[in-house]
């Protein structure tokens, strides 16, 4: 026994105490008032000796003894039992399947040596297979997915094989249409062959779904599969920072654009538009390089990023890449039994002396603009200084087109339309608009309306026209030219305005003008563009009492059956069919037979950009009554106008 157990100094302290508390007991017995209290001191005292004595303390901590009472015998024999390896292997095989049954995800192995294919009891049950005549290759999969998914999945598995790379394919059931996702990891031995693929076969779960669906929304184009302009301008903002980052960065912007896509529209159909446009995402996808990014930012107008290109000084990669777009893009198109041959415009832009996502996208964008304006239309052009330097000037015409607008810079002129079968009689005036610029004078026409069409300026523009045309108008009928027409012509954006009607409708009542003082003239190509919906509009406005007219008519691709169906009151015959009427014979079969198409659906002609007295005299022989053009009378000024429409209106107003 340890004198310094612990158990031990307790029993000591315990005795000690119970000695201490023992010696007060004299004294307790020695008075009366005290001697009551003694049986409980004494008896108290007593058990504490009994406690330190006697009581078996508990075992503290991890001091319990061995027990060396208990002998073990060594074995009778030192035989040590042997394995059965096969029987363990099958047990662990077993296991492993056990363990995959149960789980709730899908697996799958292929062996590459022998190509058979395990399939997990869920793998099976989320490709809604039957599980009784499983098969132990990829048909099983095959034949319950789309071909397309079944192609890429194939592709990828094979890239794998190649590279020991994983990869995840997105799955679509051919009999529900639900979506499963099928990934695989590849094993390789010691030399780095691959002899198995792991996989695994997952549904797709409703977030991923929604996840997956709201990065297609936010950055892909919906017709198309191609990446958005959303998208195209990040990823394009990601190559600027890195070419300031790294000064050898190189990479190139480029634009593909669908030459006259409109006329495919309205020659066809819409369908037949998009199928196009499907079709032309899909072989840019095919020429580009697989890290390049390809997107749709406008209706028929297609971007390509070129991504890190490693070329020497004259741009050689880049050429050879946008070149094979180029062609391949153009190559005629089979579509429900037809063949389509589309044009296409390219521009291209390298990054060179630019630090922002405007600059290049300015440059490209001026270099397209410029291309599809000059000879080199439906080609290849690559940017240069000069280009930038016209955009420019470009861009500050727009801005001095709003700020012209605001200004109220804009001025009308009218030019008469002659009633040459009425003694030269003012039936109409057509405005005109013009450009009254505080420091440059009168701008022509040529120079800021094609800007304002292709900024969408022309739109507010068009309404101002409008409303100063209709409340000239007004001026005149209530001098008494109550007969008179002013004809405003209309751009394919007003048109195609939802609220055009209204807007018209609105203009009317606020200046109190008659509609049948209005004439509305629209182009041939603006009236096919949409036809159905031009008809709609065109029936609206007839109701109304405003007249419509066709302008430009030989120039776009109208046909009878249209003509026959719009509400329209006028045809204006183009002046370039006018121009050599009386020298050649071509123009001339040409203009009578625009009269007769007239004349057989009862609509009035205008021929317009009459300048010559041969010209005049052709025209009355075939039956032509109204003239429009400088024969007569150039645009005028309202003032002057007004004095031209007093001597020839009508004779009783010639005096007043």
């Amino acid at each position: 026994m340890r004198f310094f157990d612990e158990k031990n100094v307790l029993r000591f302290l315990l005795v000690a105490a119970s000695v201490f508390f023992a010696a007060f007991i004299p004294e307790i017995l020695s008075t009366k008032e005290s001697a009551v209290w003694a049986v409980p001191y004494i008896l108290a005292n007593l058990f504490l000796i009994v406690v330190a004595v006697l009581y078996r303390f508990p075992i503290i901590g991890n001091k319990k003894r061995m027990r060396n009472d208990v002998e073990i015998s060594p074995p009778a024999t030192t035989v040590i039992p042997t394995r059965d390896i096969k029987k363990d292997l099958m047990e662990r095989d077993e296991l492993f399947q056990m363990m995959v049954d149960i789980s709730s995800n899908g697996f799958w192995t292929f062996d590459v040596v022998t190509g058979k294919v395990y399939w997990s009891q869920r793998a099976i049950k989320l490709m809604r297979a039957d599980s009784t005549g499983i098969v132990d290759t990829f048909d099983l999969l095959k034949d319950k997915v789309v071909d397309s998914d079944w192609r890429r999945f194939t592709a990828d598995l094979k890239k794998s094989l190649e590279t020991s790379e994983k990869f995840s394919v997105e799955l679509s059931l051919l009999e529900d249409a639900s979506k499963l996702v099928i990934s695989g990891h590849v094993q390789v031995n010691s030399e780095g062959r691959p002899i198995r693929i792991i996989g695994a076969l997952n549904e797709l779960s409703d977030k991923q779904a929604q996840e997956k669906q709201n990065y297609y929304y936010a950055y892909q184009d919906a017709l198309t599969g191609v990446y958005n302009r959303k998208f195209f301008l990040e990823k394009l903002k990601v190559d600027v920072d890195m070419a300031l980052r790294r000064p050898d960065y190189l990479f190139a912007v480029a634009l593909l654009d669908i030459d006259r896509f409109g006329a495919i529209n309205a020659s066809y159909s819409i369908n037949v538009g998009d199928n196009v446009l499907r079709i032309v995402a899909d072989r840019i996808k095919s020429q580009c390089r697989s890290g390049d990014t390809i997107a749709r930012i406008g209706p028929d107008v297609f971007a390509i990023v070129i991504h890190d290109i490693q070329t020497a000084d004259n741009d050689s990669d880049v050429k050879a890449i946008v070149r094979r777009i180029h062609n391949a893009v153009k190559l005629p198109i089979q579509l429900e039994g037809r063949e389509l041959y589309i044009g296409v415009s390219m521009a291209v832009a390298l990054n060179r002396e630019v630090d922002c996502v405007e600059d290049i996208m300015a440059n490209v964008t001026s270099s397209l603009r410029e291309m599809k304006k000059g000879v080199q239309h439906g080609g290849i052009q690559f940017f240069s200084g000069g280009i930038r330097e016209k955009a420019m000037k470009l861009y500050k015409l727009e801005f001095d087109i709003r700020r012209a607008i605001q200004a109220q810079e804009f001025v009308l002129f009218y030019q008469p339309v002659v009633d040459i079968a009425d003694g030269n009689r003012v039936s109409a005036f057509e405005a005109l608009v013009r450009w009254n610029q505080s420091e440059k004078g009168f701008i022509s026409p040529a120079e800021f309306i094609p800007i304002a069409e292709e900024t969408g300026l022309i739109i507010p523009m068009g309404a101002m026209i409008l409303r100063m045309a209709c409340l000239q108008a007004k001026k005149w009928v209530e001098m008494g030219f109550s007969n008179i027409q002013v004809a405003v012509n209309f751009s394919a954006k007003q048109f195609a305005l939802d609220n055009m009607v209204e807007d018209i409708k609105q203009v009317l009542l606020e200046t109190h003008l008659n509609p049948k003082n209005l004439k509305l003239e629209i182009t041939e190509y603006t009236a096919v563009c949409e036809a159905e919906k031009t008809i709609t509009i065109m029936k609206a406005l007839s109701g109304m009492g405003i007249q419509i007219s066709i302008d430009d008519f030989g120039t776009g691709y109208s046909s009878l059956s249209y003509l026959k169906r719009f509400p329209i009151h006028t045809l204006k015959m183009d002046k370039s069919f006018i121009d050599h009427v009386t020298d050649d014979e071509e123009d001339a079969s040409f203009a009578r037979m625009v009269i007769g198409i007239a004349k057989s659906l009862n609509l009035d002609l205008i021929a317009e950009g009459v300048e010559t007295e041969s010209q005049l005299e052709f025209l009355r022989a075939e039956g032509c009554r109204l003239i429009q053009g400088f024969y007569f009378s150039k645009p005028l000024s309202a003032e002057n106008a007004l004095e031209y429409l007093k001597k020839h209106y009508e004779p009783e107003l010639q005096t007043v």
